[in-house]
């Protein structure tokens, strides 16, 4: 901005040939930058993404350490200019019971495919509970209430959503000592897919020749 400003100036100012003179070191600077590492800079919104996954994974690698009162390392990578830190962080009991009953059942009650929800629970996983829609029917209710129509299946709707894994750190040598030392345990990202609901779908007929 300050360069373009001074494209306008009157160039018999001595401050003009001086301002220029930098503005043109600092473009090669730039340039030189550019070509040696093959990388633009990155613009604001690729930062605040960058910065919101960091952050969402280290919020969860402090709650799954909070449920057993313990500390943990939040380790960030070298280009993030980010250090890690330890922290304990303590949850409300009170917040709990309505993350429990998030889960409104009254649609699943109100549509023509009902369902119900299944719990499944790791103890290695963050969340470690995930609730998992079941189909109560295998048609779907008709508008009159008089049961199934034989004519429409009901299924499970299935999403894929990202979970984080507890497993054991890679064992390191002895140290001076001849102790090991705690390793303790890192996380790493997988992919889970979840029934969310059911829906009314045509059944499929293969047709046979």
């Amino acid at each position: 901005m300050l360069c373009a400003s001074w494209q306008h100036a009157p160039t018999h100012l001595p401050a003009y040939k001086h301002t220029q003179r930098e503005c043109r070191h600092n473009r090669r600077a730039e340039e030189r930058l550019t070509l040696r590492t093959g990388l633009e800079k990155p613009d604001d919104g690729t930062m605040r993404l960058l910065l919101r996954a960091v952050l969402m994974l280290s919020l969860a690698t402090l709650l799954l350490a909070s449920r057993k009162g313990r500390r943990v390392s939040v380790k960030f990578g070298r280009d993030t200019g980010l250090k890690g830190k330890q922290a304990k962080l303590i949850l409300d009991p009170s917040v709990l019971p309505q993350i429990v009953n998030a889960f409104d059942s009254s649609i699943a009650n109100m549509s023509l495919s009902p369902w119900t929800y299944r719990d499944s629970y790791e103890e290695t996983r963050v969340p470690r509970r995930i609730s998992h829609a079941q189909c109560l029917t295998s048609g779907c209710l008709t508008l009159q209430g008089g049961g199934e129509d034989a004519d429409l299946e009901a299924k499970p709707i299935h999403y894929q959503v990202l979970v984080l894994h507890r497993v054991p750190r890679p064992q390191k040598r002895k140290n001076k000592k001849g102790r090991k030392a705690n390793n303790g345990y890192i996380f790493r990202l997988g992919t889970e897919v979840v029934s969310v609901g059911c829906t009314c779908v045509r059944p499929s007929v293969v047709s046979q020749r």
